[in-house]
């Protein structure tokens, strides 16, 4: 298939396994392969706004692997979650080009959240981008949700972790990358993921037929979520299959 016209990019879910998407977007980058939309999850639809807003993957992967991302998170213990972001940290602005609504981004971003007053997934394209993609990252109890208007949203992931939905009538070939490779592996298989994983499982099948390239090496799987300590093997894993598939 003749990707010189660009494709549309699914990015899922997978905390610090986003550092793989990087590695993804940067060969993609390299093969002159243009992304002229991207529907995300979580660490996907984090991923996404950045780099929409004009910042490269390796920009990010230093946002997220130096003391930048370490400055903006804090510990939220006593009001009801583990950590909180301070999204209002001068570095957000700058990660994000000034951007303030997705809207404003030069070409489309959907980000998967979940109002859980309704019980529904959405695929959020306008807003504020700031606390869209906060809430498309707010897994609970680590973080915890967010009200916008009368919605109080919370991870995407939780109802649909890799979001092709807004993409299916795209004229461009769909190119997914999905941090959680169907590999069983009990040392990662905690509660929290065994639940929501196991619920996704049946879709992702449909899913991954709707794609015309997927990725999602089972050495996915050997990587802790929320360790950032192997960020730089995560990059390399996902360069390396990007390259191999679009090579080959």
């Amino acid at each position: 298939m003749d990707l010189k016209n660009g494709v549309s990019l699914v990015l899922s879910g997978g905390g610090a396994r986003g550092a793989f998407h990087l590695g993804v977007l940067q060969a993609l980058n390299e093969l002159k392969i243009p992304i002229h939309e991207i529907s995300g999850a979580s660490i996907g639809a984090i991923v996404g706004a950045f780099y929409l807003a004009g910042r490269t993957p390796a920009e990010i992967f230093d946002f997220f692997d130096s003391n930048k991302f370490r400055k903006v998170l804090k510990f939220n213990i006593h009001k009801g979650s583990l950590f909180k972001i301070d999204m209002e940290h001068k570095i957000f602005d700058e990660m994000l080009g000034g951007i303030k609504n997705i809207e404003d981004l030069p070409k489309p971003l959907y980000a998967s959240v979940v109002d859980i007053k309704r019980g529904a997934v959405l695929y959020c394209n306008k807003g504020d981008i700031k606390k869209i993609i906060y809430a498309s990252g707010a897994l609970y109890p680590i973080f915890r949700p967010i009200d916008i208007g009368d919605s109080r949203l919370m991870d995407g992931g939780l109802m649909d972790n890799f979001p092709i939905q807004p993409l299916l009538d795209t004229k461009y070939p769909i190119f997914g990358s999905n941090l959680h490779p169907n590999v069983y592996n009990p040392k990662q298989f905690i509660a929290i993921r065994a639940l929501f994983l196991t619920s996704m499982m049946h879709e992702m099948k449909e899913k991954i037929k709707r794609c015309n390239y997927y990725i999602a090496p089972k050495e996915l799987a050997g990587h802790n979520i929320l360790s950032l300590k192997k960020l730089d093997k995560l990059f390399t894993l996902g360069y390396e299959e990007t390259k191999k598939i679009l090579t080959l």
